[in-house]
């Protein structure tokens, strides 16, 4: 990465003005980075310490972000307004394109041999930190891609803040088996200097973490939830975000008050005092698609969650349980995949948890799900080819065009169930919001009132991109 930056005009050092906000983590390092993203919006253009020459005037802000749902133009995202809907943060494809072909003539990718290329993900990087110096951010949000240590992002030297969310066992083959490893590989993020804040972690995680700040001369935090967080709705669902919301608080406090902002408390006051007017709205007005995200379309109420880790699918279960319980007269559907992962430990932790976070309404005589469908992330179904932007998110390095995996899947969740749910494989995302669909005809709902079924998606983010672009065009 240090190469490459200076391939395009950059060292290190050059990244400083970004005043970046570095977040890595196991499971929550997105939504955390996107309440941050959105507390910090709330401050766009407000007054700073007066007379304070080191300090800087947010007038713009950035959030870099992986993977995508449906566009690659999400992963960089620019807000300059209070006003500008998250929706339209990501690049527009006429900036993005400009960028893309920048980076592309200053590497000499055309006739650069590819061991020596930047692979994708690290190219967006690149490209990421380039577009917020080039548009001149305030302040970037960056979320680590995977681990930290050596992840691409932490050629970040000088952060204003850091902040480490939830550890678990996760990309296991690249950071290690346990969650020491694990703990070792994210807290290398850790710069001396820069303030951290991480949540209450697994003992051996935690003692890591506490090892390297003292290795690195580093003030770690701790964070606990904020009492006012039981009381107002968060913009991201789930009873689990209120961790994430809360180490965003910290972590957002003590940016603005490196950055100069007025009447900012310290961290140990915010945690303890009701919440400032600002830090409610932009932990109210936060968004991030496909993390326990409702839609309601074809006379169902659609639960679109990415979960693709043993935590992350510990942590959906009760939001899910909890939407079912409510209407327990609806047909339960589920839609699943999981391309790279074991995706059958997935579904037997899903049911698994599913049925411990059920149990207080579910009848032992019924099904958690009276229909399962798997299939693949491709989308439609008369495309034979998808177009390159989702070949990475569809095939992942295998062919899918067998449907093997899917039908291990069914069979696996015949046999976990005892056979009590109808179970179907499809090919495409298309054909299974279809299935799913199916018995509502082209009824269109938009809201709680008349709903037939609940469809749960999840097990995959692209798997949740696709299904957010089928439903979009309300074609079920």
């Amino acid at each position: 990465m240090v190469q490459w930056s200076a391939e395009i005009g950059y060292k290190s050092a050059d990244f400083d003005v970004l005043n970046a906000i570095h977040i890595a983590g196991s499971k929550g390092k997105g939504s955390t980075a996107a309440f941050v993203f959105s507390i910090l919006s709330e401050y766009l253009t407000d007054e700073r310490v007066s007379g304070d020459q080191e300090s800087g005037l947010m007038s713009k802000i950035g959030l870099y972000t992986s993977p995508h749902l449906r566009s690659v133009r999400e992963r960089i995202r620019i807000r300059g307004s209070q006003a500008t809907d998250f929706t339209d943060t990501p690049l527009d494809e006429r900036i993005f394109a400009h960028y893309l072909s920048d980076l592309w003539v200053r590497l000499g990718m055309d006739d650069r041999p590819v061991s020596q290329s930047p692979p994708f993900a690290k190219f967006l990087t690149l490209m990421g930190l380039h577009t917020f110096l080039q548009e001149k951010v305030d302040t970037a949000v960056i979320e680590v891609c995977i681990g930290g240590r050596y992840d691409s992002t932490n050629i970040l030297r000088h952060p204003s803040v850091c902040a480490i969310s939830s550890l678990g066992l996760e990309h296991t083959d690249i950071l290690g088996p346990t969650i020491e490893e694990i703990a070792w590989a994210k807290g290398g993020i850790m710069k001396k200097g820069t303030p951290v804040f991480t949540t209450a972690q697994e003992p051996g995680a935690m003692a890591v973490l506490e090892d390297l700040a003292r290795k690195e001369g580093v003030d770690l935090q701790v964070v606990t939830v904020h009492p006012d967080l039981k009381h107002i709705e968060l913009g991201l669902a789930g009873c689990f975000q209120r961790t994430n919301a809360s180490l965003a608080l910290a972590v957002a406090a003590q940016h603005l008050s490196r950055m100069g902002y007025k009447d900012i408390p310290d961290t140990k006051t915010l945690m303890q005092s009701p919440l400032l007017e600002k830090f409610r709205r932009g932990l109210e007005n936060a968004q991030w698609p496909g993390r326990c995200e409702t839609r309601y379309c074809n006379g169902a109420r659609w639960l679109l969650d990415g979960a693709h880790t043993m935590e992350s699918i510990e942590v959906l279960g009760p939001w899910v349980a909890t939407n079912m319980g409510a209407q327990q007269q609806a047909r339960r559907v589920l839609i699943f995949n999981q391309q790279t992962k074991d995706a059958a430990a997935l579904l037997r932790h899903l049911r698994k948890t599913m049925e411990l976070a059920a149990s207080p309404w579910l009848n032992g005589a019924e099904p958690m799900f009276h229909q399962v469908i798997f299939c693949s992330n491709l989308l439609w179904e008369r495309n034979e080819v998808p177009d390159i932007e989702r070949v990475s998110m569809t095939y992942s390095g295998s062919s899918v065009d067998d449907l093997k995996l899917q039908h291990q899947l069914a069979a696996c969740w015949t046999e976990i169930s005892g056979g009590d749910s109808a179970v179907t494989v499809v090919r495409t995302v298309e054909e299974a919001v279809r299935h799913a669909a199916n018995d509502h005809g082209q009824t269109i709902c938009q809201d709680e009132e008349h709903i037939n079924s609940i469809v749960l998606i999840t097990g995959s983010l692209h798997l949740v991109g696709s299904a957010m672009e089928v439903l979009d065009t309300n074609i079920a």
